[in-house]
């Protein structure tokens, strides 16, 4: 009986050290506490009607690079054959922080054109992204191509989960949204329009 005492406290052990426990779900499986939901057109020609939508699982205070306003003129990659676009400096240095409540669509208009920067042998890419505000703003911003849009494409048979690459999005466009969990004192939010922003904090 001993022997088995040991045996599970060890298991129990092993469990936490791993940052797991029996029976729970991984962070993957987690869902938005605010639920965005939208349409997505890839520059393939598909199109989604979505929810669960994040940007690298963030649906607030996304960080992008400002774009830079003077900027040479575009060379060809003789390697890649692609556009590129070298900058001056660290994109790093200036950034915004958006949240999904106040755009109306992110658009990927060039995603063949690369910008770049490289310093000491280390080299970044991004791609530009235009972001349009639910008050029509827009402003243009930098972000790796590789950035994963996190959504459930809407169907008959239940969501289906996607996982789109920025460069891949032509136009994701944010209808409105609605919070998953309601019993804070927080009323469910009813497609369009969306919520005020601070509701979302």
């Amino acid at each position: 009986m001993i022997y088995l005492f040991i045996i599970i406290s060890s298991l129990l052990h092993i469990n936490m050290i791993n940052g797991t426990s029996f029976g729970s779900n991984t962070t993957k499986d987690l869902k938005q506490p605010v639920n965005f939901s939208g349409k997505l057109i890839t520059h393939q020609g598909q199109e989604y009607i979505i929810d669960n939508i994040s940007i690298n699982s963030l649906y607030k205070q996304i960080p992008m690079y400002d774009k830079p306003t003077l900027q040479a003129e575009p060379t060809r990659n003789q390697n890649t054959q692609q556009q590129e676009m070298k900058l001056q400096a660290d994109p790093a240095d200036a950034i915004t922080k958006i949240d999904l409540s106040e755009i109306n669509s992110i658009q990927v208009p060039s995603p063949e054109t690369i910008w770049y920067y490289e310093k000491k042998g280390r080299r970044t890419e991004f791609i530009e992204v235009i972001v349009i505000t639910k008050s029509d703003t827009k402003r243009s911003y930098l972000l790796d191509p590789k950035t994963p849009v996190y959504c459930d494409e809407i169907d008959a048979a239940g969501p289906q989960e996607k996982t789109v690459r920025l460069a891949a999005v032509k136009n994701l466009t944010i209808e409105g949204y609605t919070y998953r969990d309601i019993g804070k004192g927080q009323k469910e939010c009813q497609s369009c329009p969306p919520c005020p922003a601070e509701k979302n904090k």
